[in-house]
């Protein structure tokens, strides 16, 4: 017989009072630095993600919301702007991705993921109507040809 796991409670109350989250920031002892091109930066990839995802109210003030471009110019202060942009693209997809993805059933989703993954491999070649992967393409194509290999 297999053994099963049992469960005991110490507490008469079912439900907890409350509880304190640690403060991480006052106990963080590094300076919080930005990415000097952190606003250029940002501004031009929000631009391209509003111009490529087609974005609608209240969609787009959701997006603006989450700072994605500030967030990546804390995570890489000392990145130059040419890969600032390409990883400040990258979250901005990112983050409209998940949101895209949370609206799809299975299929959607896996529709999806042959979408992107195609424009990734092909970014010249493949051609789809769907945003998801013109986005794909888009951000491929912003600095592959760029890149010396």
């Amino acid at each position: 017989m297999a053994p099963s796991a049992t469960y005991t409670s110490t507490h008469s109350d079912p439900e907890p009072a409350g509880f304190i989250l640690p403060d991480l920031v006052s106990d963080c002892h590094y300076p919080m630095r930005l990415n000097p091109d952190c606003y250029p930066v940002s501004r031009a990839s929000e631009q391209w993600l509003l111009n490529g995802a087609r974005l609608v109210e209240p969609r787009i003030t959701k997006f603006m919301g989450l700072h994605a471009g500030e967030l990546t110019a804390a995570c890489y202060p000392d990145g130059d702007a040419f890969h600032l942009r390409v990883c400040s693209d990258f979250m901005n997809w990112l983050f409209n991705m998940d949101d895209w993805l949370d609206e799809f059933d299975v299929d959607g989703t896996s529709g999806m993921h042959e979408c992107c993954i195609s424009a990734l491999r092909d970014p010249v070649g493949f051609q789809t109507e769907k945003l998801g992967g013109k986005m794909c393409k888009s951000y491929v194509n912003l600095f592959y040809h760029t890149l010396s290999f």
